[in-house]
């Protein structure tokens, strides 16, 4: 689904211009030699290419850590009967519920906590700890989408980069007519015959 119209159009007209001056580059570089137009349109358009997919790159690796911090163990929930001691029965049942919560938001698993009376019990989520953790999976999943979207958009820079070059240098091969002189006149190399008046 494509969410900005504005950035998908500048991305295709870019890749677009980037693709067909990179193919001509490269063309009239294996056709002529090195020439000043060939040189500049090639590298203008290969450094496109390297932004383009150096930003999606950069995009990918940004979103990376987040990834990782949603696919990590989480540590063991449950708590060992010594826990939290020196706490108050109050104090001790609402941090030990607040772990118990932290972790489900976390990672999903229902682990456990102390009650006032000093009992391990299972922690029980509530309708807007579950409202919390669906957002939580909807956020890393849209997260992951992003990331693998912006991975993919890196590799199709490459790869269209890699088959404008190798389009251009294997249509290079094929022989046509020496560029026209900027007097109009055809070339002497070219066979054309110069009249003197």
């Amino acid at each position: 689904m494509i969410e900005n119209w504005i950035d998908f159009s500048l991305s295709v007209v870019g890749g677009t211009t980037a693709f067909v001056c990179l193919f001509e580059g490269t063309r009239r570089l294996g056709a002529y030699g090195v020439h000043r137009k060939a040189v500049l349109m090639t590298v203008l358009a290969a450094a496109i290419c390297v932004l383009y997919g150096g930003f999606a790159y950069w995009k990918y690796a940004d979103m990376k850590p987040t990834l990782s911090a949603s696919q990590r163990k989480p540590a063991s929930t449950q708590l060992p009967a010594n826990w939290g001691r020196g706490l108050s029965p109050d104090r001790r049942e609402v941090v030990s519920l607040a772990n118990a919560r932290r972790a489900f938001m976390e990672s999903g698993t229902l682990g456990s906590h102390f009650d006032r009376s000093g009992e391990i019990k299972s922690f029980a989520p509530t309708q807007d700890d579950l409202l919390r953790r669906e957002r939580v999976v909807a956020y890393y999943s849209q997260a992951e989408y992003t990331a693998r979207a912006n991975l993919a958009e890196a590799v199709l820079w490459l790869i269209t980069g890699l088959l404008a070059v190798l389009f251009g240098f294997a249509m290079s091969f094929e022989k046509a007519p020496p560029p026209a002189s900027p007097s109009g006149e055809p070339d002497a190399q070219s066979g054309g015959v110069h009249s003197s008046p």
